[in-house]
């Protein structure tokens, strides 16, 4: 990618979420009429991540008295409103990756840091007694040729051998009639099962934000893109340029995922624009009621999916084989979707489950969108200060794994925004956003179960 990412489309499709939303009070909201002068924090994206670095600043120590977000369109318009609604930590299967990349150590720490944030991220609804459909249980791995369980099974020896915890987390299924039984996928080779969940997103998030603006003075500006931050007039803080005038800023938070590089263009080449796709599917009678699937999965060469207990809609996701890498990676419109992927959608579910039956009007693929998520060279997101610019904090390049890992993200850099040391957050040090990491050779990592030539991770949370 040799040029900026841009900004978000200014129109773009509506998502499964987004369409069952626009009852939402804070669609074209703006606490104030008028844009803010000044402001202690100001956080740049109103996704999950914007939204819970305000929750955790607001309801933390010594919070800070004024916190604004901007939002180039709708709140929870960009990545976090468009996945697919999972939330499943990687508990042993890019163990080999994150290894190769930053050694045993960190490597450990960051599949340590997805089941923290499942738990995060179940306390924190609990807590605040949050209503967007969550739901926790197991998830599968199901490979469905030789190549992919052979992929798995050494992922699976290495990390056991390096001393990775897998006693009750993780359950190898390797007896192929097995797995397909208990799958229901008559072509799996393998399956893994390990905990996983699945939320309505941005249901998480507007309740977030709501509870910020309304307890806790949180001033929420949509359609208000950023155009530029520079330093502060008077030598200190930020000055965050938007259309509608400038807010200066003691801090200032790039809370903006795959459009990162347009305000930090340190960042070109290290957050790269993919675009996915997804889908809602209302399945047939044999997998519904009393026949739904009892877990989330990830099938074949990363495409994943959810069935929603509260309706019976199957989320659907991926369909990466249908296109080139190239027409994806630096991709920002998601005004529109690729006919090819979504003929792979509607196609993939009656071939990976038996059984699956002919489909009644009304039944089958029901709704398809895009969205655009960050993608890094390394497989991991970039969390803390950037070097060089006191004051300015980056939690961007989740990797299409974003609900596995923004939560803990979040409340570190709201930790180390306070003052507190990168020890005191938990959070691998390999995700900080280091000079030596931004000046080291990028090139985006393309990988699922070994094959190269099909984008990995977004099978987790997309």
């Amino acid at each position: 990618m040799d040029q900026t990412p841009g900004y978000p489309r200014p129109n773009p499709c509506l998502s499964f979420w987004l369409q069952g939303a626009r009852n939402s009070p804070l669609l074209g909201h703006r606490t104030t009429e008028a844009l803010p002068e000044s402001s202690d924090v100001t956080i740049v994206g109103s996704g999950l991540s914007g939204a819970a670095i305000a929750y955790f600043l607001l309801t933390g120590d010594n919070p800070p008295r004024r916190v604004t977000i901007l939002e180039a369109r709708e709140a929870c318009y960009g990545a976090t409103g468009r996945n697919g609604g999972h939330c499943r930590p990687d508990c042993y299967r890019d163990y080999t990756h994150y290894k190769a990349e930053v050694g045993r150590a960190q490597a450990l720490k960051i599949i340590q840091n997805e089941m923290d944030t499942l738990e995060l991220m179940g306390q924190v609804i609990e807590k605040e007694g949050i209503d967007c459909d969550f739901w926790r249980g197991f998830s599968y791995d199901v490979p469905m040729d030789q190549a992919g369980a052979d992929f798995l099974a050494a992922a699976y020896k290495e990390f056991v051998d390096d001393g990775g915890p897998v006693e009750g987390i993780v359950e190898r299924i390797l007896d192929q009639d097995v797995a397909r039984r208990t799958t229901r996928c008559p072509l799996a080779t393998a399956a893994y099962k390990f905990p996983g969940a699945s939320l309505y997103p941005y249901k998480l998030v507007h309740h977030l934000l709501t509870l910020c603006i309304e307890k806790h003075g949180l001033n929420l500006q949509t359609h208000t893109p950023v155009r530029r931050v520079l330093p502060g007039p008077d030598g200190t803080g930020w000055a965050v340029h938007t259309d509608r005038g400038a807010v200066h800023t003691r801090q200032v938070v790039y809370a903006t995922n795959a459009f990162t590089a347009t305000l930090l263009p340190e960042f070109m080449g290290h957050i790269w624009p993919f675009r996915g796709q997804c889908a809602a599917v209302v399945p047939p009678k044999a997998y519904a009621g009393p026949n739904m699937l009892t877990s989330t999965y990830s099938l074949d060469y990363g495409d994943y999916l959810i069935q929603r207990p509260k309706d019976g809609v199957i989320l659907f996701g991926g369909a990466r084989r249908s296109m080139s890498v190239e027409r994806l990676l630096g991709n920002t419109d998601d005004t529109e979707t690729f006919p090819e992927m979504t003929a792979e959608l509607k196609a993939a579910l009656p071939r990976y489950f038996e059984g699956w039956g002919e489909q009644a009007l009304g039944e089958g693929l029901v709704q398809v969108w895009s969205g655009i998520m960050g993608y890094t060279s390394e497989g991991y997101p970039y969390v803390g200060e950037v070097h060089d610019k006191p004051g300015a904090f980056v939690c961007a390049g989740h990797h299409g794994h974003g609900m596995a890992r923004i939560m803990t993200c979040a409340k570190g850099l709201a930790s180390l925004m306070q003052g507190n040391s990168w020890e005191s957050t938990g959070l691998p040090e390999c995700f900080q956003p280091t000079r030596e990491r931004l000046s080291a050779r990028a090139q985006v990592v393309v990988h699922n179960l070994g094959k190269q030539d099909v984008v990995g991770r977004a099978d987790s949370s997309s």
